[in-house]
């Protein structure tokens, strides 16, 4: 799993066209059918990355957690949730090691987070640790890649982009079907500093396994949408959205 060292600074800048508010929208719309107006559930962001979809939920009033690997990403969603007076704690943790100091009434986990999760037994632990920390009757949320979007999108490739900010990448992509593993090779561009190399593996998962591992860890009644959408799962999804019980 990478811990975004150089990136943390242009992830933002770099994920401009991620829509976020749509996704808020959406995980707004499950947590309040689930939660009384009365009550204020607290909402654990799982690889919260720099904190956008962590401030956008404390701006609609749930009480937020973030947790991420990365200590550099912490320190850009600290000082954004600061500048938007949210009191929000952040914890520099693997998601597969997830200590929190109490339980939560909902987990979400956006921008494919899931994905960097290589190994299966790693990744029902990962869903252990979620419901360890998921009162009864919560709800945990998360997206992933496809293994469409890995071939057929990305596939054998190489991309470039820029920011009106003057941050730009150049990535390089391939795609195991074997193994399943996709590699993004990202060589970034940022005025402040000279070019830097990053390397990230995701794994595409087929629907049925991680049903089957949300089962063994105790999550149930897991339905699986269509890029944040009530339709189900499409040969061309992109993204596929997990909604589970505990």
């Amino acid at each position: 799993m990478s811990v975004y060292h150089g990136f943390a600074q242009m992830y933002d800048d770099l994920m401009a066209d991620i829509p976020y508010e749509k996704w808020r929208d959406y995980i707004k719309e499950i947590l309040q059918q689930r939660f009384t107006n009365a009550e204020k559930p607290t909402v654990l962001d799982l690889a919260c990355g720099t904190g956008n979809m962590t401030i956008l939920l404390a701006n609609e009033g749930f009480d937020m957690i973030g947790v991420d690997l990365s200590a550099d990403m912490l320190a850009e969603a600290q000082q954004k949730a600061y500048e938007a007076g949210h009191n929000i704690l952040f914890l520099a943790q693997d998601m597969r090691e997830l200590d929190l100091y109490g339980t939560v009434d909902a987990v979400v986990c956006v921008c494919d987070g899931i994905n960097y999760i290589l190994d299966e037994k790693d990744l029902i632990s990962v869903f252990k640790k979620v419901r360890l920390f998921l009162n009864q009757g919560g709800v945990f949320i998360f997206d992933m890649n496809t293994e469409y979007k890995f071939k057929e999108l990305l596939g054998q490739r190489s991309f470039e982009a820029k920011t009106e900010s003057g941050a730009a990448y150049e990535l390089d992509n391939t795609y195991d079907e074997k193994t399943k593993i996709n590699e993004y090779r990202v060589l970034f561009h940022n005025q402040d500093s000279s070019p830097f190399m990053e390397v990230h593996k995701q794994r595409a998962y087929d629907i049925g396994t991680v049903l089957e591992m949300l089962q063994i860890a105790g999550l149930n009644n897991a339905t699986v949408h269509h890029e944040y959408t009530a339709e189900p799962p499409q040969i061309n999804s992109a993204r596929l959205v997990f909604i589970a019980n505990a």
